[in-house]
């Protein structure tokens, strides 16, 4: 196992991106490629902190709102070491992650998660700044303990929260829907970066794109949206380093599924025990795909 930690934040600068639900399906693939287990965990960390997505969506809300939850460890309530360990279920943080690669359809330990109690207020005067040694202490621990990468949820826009994210990961998954105010306010948002030296590797990642294409005012809106991505990337390339591995003809983003209309889940657990449909089956090699470059990519 090597001593590297992938360091990755999803986010997206608008709501309804389905951030959660994509950092949540590309999880067990991450599992897989890194080969994470009980001995060398994958950690998630909820840092929506208004709206807590991924510890409902995990349906571990009652649980953090009577432990230990992502914004006491932001005000670094509790002392930890950051030195190797031989005992990770004990050590003083992780023995606060609750195990949950078994919702995921993987080893139960393979995933620790710290969830976010939504009910405790948020005091950004407490909050805000002076947090980026915290995450420099986890990325050590994380390497000290062969601990192969931290996956945050992020909050959306500039939330103070999703800058100390996005700026504390080696790797950004930008979530978008492909419509026009999506990508007009995350290009907006990746403009500010381009003039303030941002280093992250960011990934361009359209979601909830409609199964089908559909002619407006003449136009096919799929080419007209590729084309508008890649024409605003390419007038900031020379300032931020992003990838549009997702953006092209043969593979637009992720797909519309029409299931999580409903009722978000995991395709990888779904999977294991029914047939997937035709959407739901281009949707799971997305995610793979997904996990695939995130372990090519970054640090």
């Amino acid at each position: 196992m090597s001593n590297k930690c992938k360091t990755i934040t999803f986010y997206s600068y608008k709501g309804g991106a389905g951030r959660s639900s994509t950092a949540l399906n590309t999880l067990p693939f991450l599992v897989k490629e890194l080969n994470a287990d009980a001995k060398h965990p994958i950690l998630l960390l909820d840092m929506d902190l208004d709206s807590a997505g991924m510890t409902y969506l995990l349906g571990c809300d009652k649980y953090f709102q009577k432990n230990y939850d992502i914004k006491q460890f932001l005000l670094n309530e509790e002392k930890w070491s950051f030195e190797q360990t031989d005992d990770l279920a004990n050590h003083t943080l992780l023995k606060h992650f609750l195990p949950v690669g078994d919702l995921l359809g993987v080893e139960k330990n393979a995933v620790l998660f710290l969830g976010d109690n939504d009910e405790k207020p948020i005091d950004n005067d407490q909050m805000d700044g002076g947090k980026e040694e915290l995450f420099k202490k986890l990325r050590t621990f994380c390497k000290n303990n062969s601990i192969p990468a931290y996956v945050i949820d992020s909050a959306a826009g500039d939330q103070f929260s999703a800058i100390l994210a996005t700026g504390n990961s080696k790797s950004v998954v930008c979530c978008m829907r492909p419509t026009m105010q999506f990508r007009m306010g995350t290009f907006n948002y990746l403009n500010r970066l381009a003039e303030n030296s941002f280093e992250s590797e960011i990934i361009l990642l359209p979601t909830v794109v409609p199964e089908n294409d559909l002619e407006l005012d003449g136009e096919a809106q799929k080419k007209r949206a590729i084309d508008n991505i890649l024409y605003r990337t390419k007038k900031i390339e020379d300032k931020l380093k992003i990838c549009t591995n997702f953006v092209c003809e043969d593979i637009f983003g992720i797909n519309e599924v029409h299931r999580f209309k409903w009722k978000e889940g995991v395709l990888y657990l779904i999977a294991k025990n029914q047939q997937l449909s035709p959407d739901e089956v281009t949707a799971y090699e997305r995610y793979k795909k997904l996990a695939e470059l995130l372990c090519k990519i970054g640090g």
